[in-house]
């Protein structure tokens, strides 16, 4: 029984750039949609990283609504920029890729966590039948108490930003990909020091989404 080697090649090539296909639309799409959110993000009234409880209970929903689906947003681009990477990147500069992807994994996990027990702290104490004195006191302890607050978020921004800096050594070694992309995505770096929501967010956010859209086309690209 003989095997068309080139109709399995064929089958094969077009599986992965379908997959590959699905990957670029998911990533321009929570690019996008990321940049989006971004601009709808409240500031603290106060200044600093935490909100009041007059801060949130206004619009708790749209609140609790612009973090959770930013976290989720973020749970799939971040991952599937490390796997087009390491896709892409397979020769000279796959070990940048590689432990990057690990770093970038990890880093999405914990931030993720994080963003979902922020939510919670700020949502629950809000609603109305809790009463404004108890809810705003509860806001305040942990507001107080950061260390528990942001435990999961800030090291997990640290290991995303450390990954994606790997991985952008790795595409630039490669020559995978046009400089401009991973040039785009070390803005994630000015995030640590320009906020990344309002229009100021504008500055960091659009280079990072252009980055991660030209990542997966050239990953899908590559496919073919």
């Amino acid at each position: 029984m003989s095997v068309d080697i080139t109709a399995v090649h064929d089958t094969t090539a077009s599986s992965t750039r379908g997959r590959l296909a699905v990957l670029a639309v998911v990533l321009g799409v929570t690019s996008v949609a990321a940049v989006a959110g971004g601009l709808l993000w409240p500031e603290p009234s106060g200044g600093g990283e935490t909100y009041s409880y007059a801060d949130v209970v206004a619009d708790r929903d749209l609140w609790w609504g612009l973090l959770s689906g930013l976290a989720a947003m973020q749970v799939l681009n971040i991952p599937l920029q490390a796997l087009a990477t390491m896709f892409l990147v397979r020769r000279r500069g796959s070990a940048w890729a590689t432990w990057g992807a690990a770093l970038m994994w990890i880093g999405t996990g914990l931030q993720g966590a994080g963003a979902a027990g922020w939510a919670a702290a700020y949502f629950f104490p809000t609603d109305p039948s809790v009463g404004a004195a108890a809810g705003e006191a509860v806001i305040q302890a942990a507001n107080n108490d950061t260390a528990h607050l942001f435990a999961l978020m800030i090291p997990g921004a640290a290991l995303v930003l450390l990954g994606t800096v790997l991985q952008c050594v790795g595409l630039f070694r490669s020559h995978a990909v046009p400089r401009w992309v991973p040039f785009l995505l070390l803005f994630v770096v000015v995030t640590f020091v320009v906020p990344g929501n309002g229009l100021a967010g504008l500055l960091t956010s659009v280079p990072m989404a252009a980055g991660a859209i030209g990542l997966g086309y050239h990953a899908w690209r590559a496919a073919g």
